[in-house]
């Protein structure tokens, strides 16, 4: 009777066995499947970079790139057994000449594939400033507002609460003299409050002098696509395009004017971001 016992217990165990290997084999070929699937699709989610337009001084930013990552999108996906795109895992496949690396460039214009502008103002007086970010904080806008080193002495308190709401600042320091102390000052001001990638300087022209003290001073020196200081919506009208950076001077002009500029630009189909957004690839 005991040697029955210790065969049907042989016999219990071989079929236990088997019948885990077959599971085991199912789960290791359902696997190879689904690790297939998303290799041979991965090709379709791929996005190539786009590299920046450098020609001569200047630079129109490009875009970064973005792959699949084969293994982490197949451990989330394993969990459900079967491929779904929702749960692709991407890695970034970085540009080789970002922004960063060519701060002796003028930077004038974002990406033209991106339908997305940006608005910047320069502020050397209070007059009309507080009308200028009511507008834009009620259309829910981001601006890059250029400050003199005198207006952050005199204002610190509306700075401030432009950097709390969102909004980028750029560096005009002593009257836009890059020479001037003031603007080591206020760029160390300016980092000290966490806005280390608000380093911009501002130039009308391709000036070499304040190219070469900003690009050693690890900031970005920014030529609008269009300066601004009068007939606002007209010239908007006229020089709209992707990637385009509009300088405005505050003045009252511009306070009558921006809400319908704003309306303007979102009604042909563009995204109004900060100098930062626009840049970022």
């Amino acid at each position: 009777m005991k040697y029955i016992f210790q065969i049907i217990g042989i016999l219990t165990l071989l079929i236990g066995s088997f019948i885990y290997s077959d599971k085991v084999s199912l789960a290791s070929k359902n696997a190879d499947t689904l690790l297939n699937e998303i290799k041979s699709k991965s090709i379709n989610y791929k996005v190539e970079p786009s590299e920046p337009i450098i020609n001569e001084n200047t630079i129109i930013p490009g875009t970064n790139g973005k792959e699949v990552d084969i293994n982490k999108s197949y451990n989330e996906m394993r969990k459900i057994g079967y491929f779904d795109e929702s749960l692709l895992v991407y890695k970034k496949i970085n540009i080789e000449y970002p922004l960063d690396k060519n701060l002796d460039k003028f930077i004038i214009s974002g990406n033209e594939d991106k339908k997305e502008v940006s608005l910047l103002f320069k502020v050397d007086n209070y007059d009309e400033i507080n009308d200028i970010i009511s507008v834009l904080n009620n259309k829910k806008i981001k601006g890059t507002f250029f400050i003199t080193s005198t207006f952050l002495e005199k204002h610190n308190k509306l700075v401030l609460s432009l950097l709390n709401e969102g909004h980028t600042i750029g560096n005009l320091s002593n009257n836009e003299d890059y020479t001037s102390s003031d603007f080591v000052w206020l760029k160390t001001i300016i980092t000290n409050v966490g806005l280390q990638n608000h380093n911009y300087c501002y130039a009308k022209d391709k000036n070499e002098k304040i190219l070469q003290i900003c690009s050693m001073q690890a900031s970005r020196t920014i030529i609008p696509t269009k300066i601004i200081d009068k007939y606002p919506l007209m010239s908007v009208k006229k020089n709209l395009k992707s990637g385009a950076i509009f300088s405005f001077e505050v003045n009252v002009k511009l306070k009558e004017e921006l809400n319908l500029i704003i309306n303007y630009i979102e009604s042909k189909g563009f995204t109004i971001d900060s100098l930062e957004d626009l840049l970022a690839e």
